[in-house]
């Protein structure tokens, strides 16, 4: 028989009234209506009626680095965290080594998970071939507390080409301390340097002085973690500049509207300058260049040196709790130099780690992005965050000051019980339980993350702008020529006379072009008209 237009929408609509008893009725085309973006499925506190049953959990597909985390499918606090999401998680944990190799074949087979943390600024690689969603409305709709929890200039900074396709991974950029040793201070009747003149004359003492008492010739000033790169830091921002940071990423500053390269400005030839003389004077351990970060904690441990830079931890946790350094010298104290020493111009710094460690980013092919989004919001929630780092409150951790129980200690040494802390970062929260710890470990953690923070940090002026054609094709070499040249001019195998002739090359090889396609992208990026200073 056939049905008039009018019988089939009143057959439909009884249909639909039939259904609505148990399942309740909605059109697949209404977001709205999906399984996931009810409040359930995003992990917000309204209830559903007490008369409706509940949906069906959303899938979710996540890719992450696994940061030496291991994903087990009985975890309690995922277990715990999907139903509170209505959610079922597929995670893969990609070994760090592994991830952007393996991400790239996931994405040039457009096959890419719901939801993606990516290193860095990484996502811009992929922005343009239509693989991430713009979640600008959806955050602001349905995500609240992911919202206001990240500062909003970081959400500026991870917009590409004006479109918000990344969540920024919300980073401390404070990192690096410069440590000295208390203890050899105090044997020599020394302040803490506040100078370049003063950081000399410390590091003369600690060389020739005997500040451990054992009556040998066998410490050296300015010691090393085994990445010389990082170890000059404090004396670069002193001369008003950072020519790289640790990771070796070269850096740029603007000044008066022009865009210079730091590697060829008067502020490293003059650092440059300063290093060679503590060289000449023997007060850097001679293998600062070509030591590795095993050997070289091994000498800090056994009193070779009495200061270096590294991140924060190196002091507290790898030399004092790992390799055990008290036990070899009870009398050893490192404390953080504070302030950092000041130049001639009465400048002073560190280098930045930036303040975006890594994107969030949703598939363009979810099938339900407000779920994933929802998903996110309720791990950005005091509630949802505590969930996702500490595990089951009475089970794997008592609250947030007493710390975690014995079941709780045991899954973190297995590795198991916070990979999903890992996706969204809540640096607030972490202060709050560092602060309240009343753990001797932590107290002594907690001085040299608090005293990273209170460095000016020197920028990168092209942090987040995506790498040009020509880095890819010219930096490896141009690298190579700056550190080459960087070390000749320490150890005198090539006079600084010849600083011109060092500029000169760094353009023809490259560094001239570098610059200027930089400025070119940065400009493109931000709508500014900057100019490359070279």
């Amino acid at each position: 028989m056939k049905m008039s237009r009018t019988s089939s929408i009143s057959l439909l609509a009884v249909l639909c009234a039939v259904a609505a008893l148990s399942a309740g009725c909605s059109s697949n085309n209404n977001e709205e209506g999906s399984s996931g973006s009810s409040p359930a499925a995003g992990g917000a506190s309204a209830s559903a009626s007490a008369s409706a049953a509940p949906s069906a959990p959303v899938k979710l597909t996540i890719a992450q680095m696994d940061g030496g985390r291991v994903w087990k499918e009985d975890n309690p606090a995922t277990l715990e965290l999907e139903k509170r999401t209505n959610t079922s998680l597929e995670v893969n944990m990609i070994p760090s080594g592994d991830f952007l190799n393996k991400y790239n074949v996931m994405a040039a087979s457009g096959s890419i998970p719901d939801i993606s943390k990516i290193p860095n600024f990484e996502f811009e690689k992929y922005a343009d071939n239509g693989l991430f969603l713009d979640i600008g409305d959806l955050v602001d709709q349905y995500a609240p507390n992911l919202k206001n929890a990240i500062d909003p200039e970081l959400w500026d900074l991870v917009k590409y080409k004006g479109k918000q396709y990344a969540i920024p991974y919300q980073n401390v950029p404070g990192k690096i301390v410069p440590a000295v040793r208390q203890d050899w201070l105090d044997n020599l009747g020394l302040q803490m340097p506040k100078t370049l003149d003063e950081l000399e004359t410390m590091l003369k003492k600690f060389t020739t002085d005997d500040p451990d008492k054992n009556g040998q010739n066998d410490t050296y000033g300015l010691g090393s973690t085994g990445n010389w790169k990082g170890d000059f830091t404090m004396i670069f921002g002193a001369f008003g500049v950072m020519p790289f940071d640790s990771s070796g990423t070269r850096q740029a500053y603007l000044q008066d509207g022009v865009v210079y390269s730091s590697q060829i400005s008067e502020g490293y030839k003059n650092a440059i300058a300063y290093i060679k003389k503590l060289w000449d004077e023997k007060v850097i351990d001679p293998e600062v260049f070509i030591i590795k970060s095993d050997q070289a904690q091994q000498k800090l441990v056994q009193s070779k040196a009495g200061l270096f830079t590294a991140w924060w931890s190196i002091a507290p946790e790898v030399l004092k709790n790992n390799l055990k350094m008290n036990e070899i010298n009870p009398d050893a104290k490192w404390n953080p130099l504070l302030p950092a020493v000041t130049g001639p111009d009465g400048k002073s710094g560190l280098e930045s780690r930036g303040s975006i460690n890594g994107t969030i980013n949703i598939s363009a092919k979810a099938k339900d992005p407000v779920a994933a989004i929802k998903f996110l919001d309720y791990l950005a929630t005091d509630e949802g965050w505590e969930l996702a780092t500490y595990g089951i409150k009475g089970q794997h951790y008592i609250d947030l000051t007493q710390g975690r129980t014995e079941e709780g200690q045991k899954a973190m040494d297995e590795k198991w019980l916070d990979p999903l802390a890992q996706i969204i970062y809540r640096p607030d929260m972490v202060d709050k339980v560092n602060d309240a710890s009343q753990s001797p470990t932590q107290i002594e953690d907690n001085r040299f993350i608090k005293a990273a923070r209170e460095y000016n940090l020197y920028a990168d002026f092209f942090y987040g702008v995506p790498l040009t054609d020509a880095e890819k094709n010219l930096d490896p070499d141009l690298m190579k020529y700056e550190d080459e040249m960087f070390i000749k001019f320490i150890t005198g195998a090539e006079s600084l006379d010849k600083w011109d002739e060092y500029v000169a090359n760094w353009k023809k090889k490259g560094g001239k072009e570098i610059l200027e396609a930089r400025v070119q992208a940065y400009n493109e990026m931000h709508g500014t008209s900057y100019k490359a200073g070279v």
